[in-house]
């Protein structure tokens, strides 16, 4: 299952649990609703059946509600206008049955056509009873109101919690994603890097081997086979190096380091055909860095210079609370174009540069150090890499 389906089943499963916790709560919400509203309606009902009983006890008839005197023999005697019809007998027999001298209330619904009533008989004689209506249009357009409103309520619900269980889902699933994406870049990159050594060992191997040759031509073979492997062996290392560092195994093993002996160091030690290395002397540059990866950064800056230009400068100083370590040359400069994007991935900084991964290394480096790598051409003509570590604690302190 992938990252997108999983979110959109735990999304669902969200919207589903959400959908019953709302519809239950709206349920109960809505009989207890509307268990108020009927009782609101009972309470109408007892108050005329209480005005008429005072009316009928004064001697007059009560018109301003719905009422009727209703008697066991059928007959009865409306106080006032209205359409309703009620059960008279029904309602007068639930009251009063066999006893006479019953008191107890009765209510009944009942319709007639597309109205409904309530009504409420209360006996008031022998065999008699006072009966009221409550026209139930009201409490019937409360009930829609409120059926529509919970509705409403339980979609909302259902749809916040989707959008939250989709929102939550994808932070949660961000860290595999990137994870995913790491890999897939890996396979990826050690695939780009991998390929043109592969084809040139291939290729010369295949050379060799389609006719007898002299052995300075099988010399020659296996010296482009060897470079090939080389440069193949080169570009692993410094993929897997890069993917360390990239997902936080690679920890730095930070100790105090001297910034200027580094530059002496590597210049001392960087022979490359047509080009000086030079490490100017500059003041004591105290940082807290892993030695053997800084160097690492360092050299990689170093040699990418010295392939293009026949002269390189290495100059350290202290920029507030940073140590800099500035690699210049005389070479031709970075393409403009290009610029942005050499501490990228397989990138080159000019037509003569490597496609690789050295300063993309680099930039790695510097920020598991807490630093960071930029490069800029020269106005006077060649490129500069800077490298800015922190400063050591002690030499802040």
């Amino acid at each position: 299952m992938n990252l997108r389906r999983l979110q959109i089943v735990v999304t669902a499963l969200a919207a589903v649990v959400a959908l019953l916790a709302s519809g239950l709560l709206a349920v109960a919400a809505y009989r207890i609703a509307t268990n108020h509203v009927r009782r609101e309606t009972e309470r109408i009902a007892e108050r005329q059946l209480a005005q008429a009983l005072v009316a009928l006890q004064r001697g007059e008839k009560p018109k301003d509600n719905p009422s009727w005197y209703v008697r066991a023999d059928g007959s009865t005697e409306a106080y006032s206008e209205s359409s309703a019809d009620p059960p008279f007998r029904s309602m007068l027999q639930a009251v009063t049955g066999k006893d006479a001298n019953a008191t107890t209330e009765a209510s009944d619904t009942f319709a007639r056509g597309s109205q409904r009533y309530f009504a409420l008989i209360r006996p008031v004689a022998a065999n008699a009873g006072l009966l009221t209506v409550v026209d139930l249009g009201y409490e019937d357009d409360r009930r829609s109101s409120l059926r529509a409103r919970l509705t409403g309520a339980v979609l909302l619900l259902t749809a916040a919690s989707a959008a939250a269980a989709w929102f939550v889902g994808a932070r949660a699933l961000d860290p595999a994603r990137r994870a995913l994406v790491e890999r897939r870049g890996f396979l990826a990159d050690a695939a780009h890097e991998m390929r043109t050594p592969l084809a040139v060992i291939q290729a010369s191997a295949s050379q060799a081997l389609s006719r007898p040759r002299s052995s300075e031509e099988y010399v020659r073979s296996l010296a482009e086979i060897r470079a090939a492997a080389e440069r193949a062996s080169t570009g692993v290392n410094e993929l897997l190096d890069l993917a360390r560092l990239e997902s936080g195994q690679a920890i730095p093993r930070l100790a105090p380091l001297r910034l200027d002996l580094l530059a002496e160091e590597v210049a001392a030690s960087t022979r490359v055909d047509g080009c000086e290395v030079i490490a100017d002397a500059g003041p004591p540059v105290v940082v807290d860095a892993d030695m053997a990866l800084l160097r690492q950064a360092v050299d990689n800056v170093v040699r990418n210079a010295a392939r293009r230009a026949p002269r390189v400068r290495i100059e350290s100083r202290i920029d507030g609370r940073d140590g800099i370590l500035t690699v210049l040359d005389d070479g031709p400069g970075f393409d403009p174009a290009a610029l942005p994007h050499v501490f990228d991935r397989f990138k080159r900084g000019d037509s003569r540069g490597e496609v690789g991964l050295g300063l993309a290394l680099v930039q790695a480096i510097l920020a598991a150090h807490g630093g960071a790598a930029s490069a800029e051409n020269r106005p006077e003509g060649g490129a500069a890499v800077t490298l800015r570590v922190p400063l050591s604690r002690a030499a802040l302190a």
